[in-house]
């Protein structure tokens, strides 16, 4: 048995078409088939799973590791405190930088990158993501009520975030994006304690196994880790450029069959019938 692991946004989830494609479906259902687990391992945070509802899996990373659920049971979760984000965002906001937090319980975006995306036309992919039920102003984030595990930054301007990144770098990790003419510049901003690879290794040590029966199959930076740690690790080939000295395997693009193409290439599937 392997325990497989699967980013969503350009892995399972294609946004060029706005859906799974029906080949990735059929390839995780003959992968639980063969007795094999599935687990969602995504930067989205644990409120942003819509599009992956009618998946069966066997368990959760979200917000690129601090958050790992086994079945309904949370194993880990690590929240960065207000205090230690809110000053840094106030920051970017005031070198022309915008914002989204995203914690337990919603996505919260700043009126700028909010207005930013209402403005897009249809088929942005940034306008499609932030429809989600789950996605408020930011003024709708209340303390207490609610945790933050990460925040992106947005700017059209990529030097910006550069200057950014070079004055935290030492308290964050910072994730950029794949460079996209059609939308603002972006990066994650992650807490140093976490990613998605030390997510894997909590749900291994849940189940007392070794990260060597580990499949990993993503397609961007905060994917990078799990790829390179994970027994198997194998790349989309729409993914990102930087993450081939990494991978094991380089697939098909989403849109061309990647992921199922990649279990079976592994020998994960059962066999279908002729």
């Amino acid at each position: 048995m392997k325990y497989i692991f699967l980013d969503i946004d350009g892995t399972l989830f294609d946004h060029g078409k706005n859906r799974i494609p029906e080949s990735a479906y059929r390839g995780v259902e003959l992968a639980r088939k063969a007795g094999h687990k599935i687990f969602i391992c995504t930067g989205r945070s644990s409120c942003m799973l819509d599009h992956v509802k009618d998946i069966a899996y066997d368990g959760v990373i979200a917000a690129a590791g601090a958050y790992a659920r086994v079945g309904d049971k949370i194993i880990y979760e690590d929240a960065m405190p207000d205090k230690e984000w809110r000053p840094v965002v106030e920051y970017c906001l005031g070198k022309g930088a915008s914002y989204v937090l995203e914690g337990r319980e919603g996505v919260y975006m700043h009126k700028e990158i909010r207005e930013y995306f209402s403005n897009q036309g249809d088929g942005n992919s940034g306008r499609e993501f932030f429809k989600q039920r789950t996605v408020h102003g930011v003024d709708a984030y209340e303390p207490g009520k609610d945790v933050i595990y990460k925040f992106c930054l947005y700017a059209q301007d990529r030097k910006m975030l550069q200057e950014i990144e070079g004055i935290f770098k030492d308290r964050y990790q910072f994730v950029s994006s794949m460079p996209n003419e059609r939308e603002m510049y972006n990066v994650e901003v992650l807490s140093m304690r976490n990613n998605k690879a030390g997510g894997i290794r909590k749900i291994m040590d849940y189940y007392c196994e070794s990260m060597e029966e580990t499949v990993a199959i993503g397609d961007s930076l905060n994917d990078l880790e799990m790829i390179r740690e994970c027994g198997i690790g194998i790349m989309m080939g729409n993914g990102d450029e930087r993450l081939k000295p990494y991978a094991d395997y380089i697939t098909a693009d989403i849109g061309q069959d990647g992921l199922y193409l990649a279990l079976d290439h592994y020998g994960l599937l059962t066999p279908e019938p002729l």
